[in-house]
């Protein structure tokens, strides 16, 4: 491993089978893909690609079965740059997901799963973590509560990626972070409440207030709106042409997990993961399309 602080991302790891179509079909018919990729997606495992894309050392903790699916995510991660630290689980089927991308580069995701998330955490190790920051999605709960105890214990900064999913994944999961960043759905399921409203904006204080130091809502083109010390505020995202959103909410928690491994401040780390996501929305493509740090720093001095 590099002398660059390691950030240990533990979740789902998908392949993504990729379409690329003109438009989103409003009924049932037969549709021609314009393109098609397969490439490496899940929140954990591409935000763990991400880190390790922009500078940071990259550590992956979570289920991979031992199908064919598994051969190959296995096999992207390292070409990645990405360390597995997860035992493959023997008789379990791999998640994979079909996505449809429109010309605008919005998306479409439809997702298995997979058995292998059904896995215990007994294999995770736990005793050699050695990481600086600690980033957990809520697709493998056992494996996040298992992983997100752990580094609060050593003092770890932890941060959630607390998308739409199971809503008792949410409320095992949303307590046990020190950095908590929904998306819009992920808060609307979690709090029963629009972000923006002023009962959102409370639901937001009240976990700075519980002991977060964070927590904070992604909204697309509309920036991020964030409590940190009890105070609201919002950040402007950039500018930018999206060609594909894919991916993009991943990118930025792990260039945000990768900021606070690198001890930089809230605010610096929000800006730092929103230049990260805005140049991934105006790329397409697999992994080659995920910034660098020379792509984030021009983007930051401009």
């Amino acid at each position: 491993m590099s002398a660059s602080p390691v950030v240990a991302c533990v979740g789902i790891a998908t392949l993504d089978l990729v379409h690329r179509v003109q438009a989103f079909p409003t009924r049932p018919v037969k549709l021609r893909a314009e393109s098609f990729a397969m490439s490496l997606g899940g929140m954990a495992a591409l935000a763990a690609c991400a880190v390790a894309r922009l500078g940071g050392s990259a550590r992956f903790l979570g289920p991979i079965g031992d199908d064919a699916f598994g051969d190959t995510l296995r096999s992207r991660l390292a070409e990645a740059g990405v360390a597995s630290a997860m035992p493959v689980v023997a008789g379990a089927t791999s998640s994979h997901s079909m996505v449809l991308v429109d010309a605008a580069g919005e998306r479409i995701i439809v997702n298995h799963r997979g058995s292998a998330l059904a896995a215990l955490p007994d294999g995770l190790p736990l005793d050699r973590l050695a990481a600086a920051a600690v980033l957990a999605d809520v697709r493998w709960p056992a494996g996040a509560k298992a992983v997100l105890e752990h580094a609060n214990a050593l003092g770890l900064p932890t941060v959630l990626d607390a998308d739409l999913g199971e809503i008792e994944a949410l409320r095992t999961l949303v307590p046990l972070a020190r950095h908590v960043i929904f998306s819009e759905p992920g808060f609307v399921q979690w709090a029963n409440v629009d972000c923006d409203s002023n009962a959102g904006r409370a639901r937001l204080r009240s976990l700075c207030d519980a002991g977060a130091e964070l927590a904070a809502v992604t909204r697309g083109e509309r920036g991020v709106l964030y409590a940190n010390k009890g105070e609201i505020a919002g950040m402007p995202a950039f500018a930018v042409h999206a060609v594909e959103t894919l991916g993009a909410g991943d990118v930025f928690h792990g260039a945000y997990a990768l900021a606070l491994a690198e001890k930089r401040d809230v605010d610096a780390a929000l800006r730092f993961a929103s230049a990260a996501a805005a140049i991934k929305c105006g790329r397409s493509g697999g992994l080659a399309a995920l910034p660098t740090r020379d792509d984030v720093n021009g983007l930051l001095a401009g």
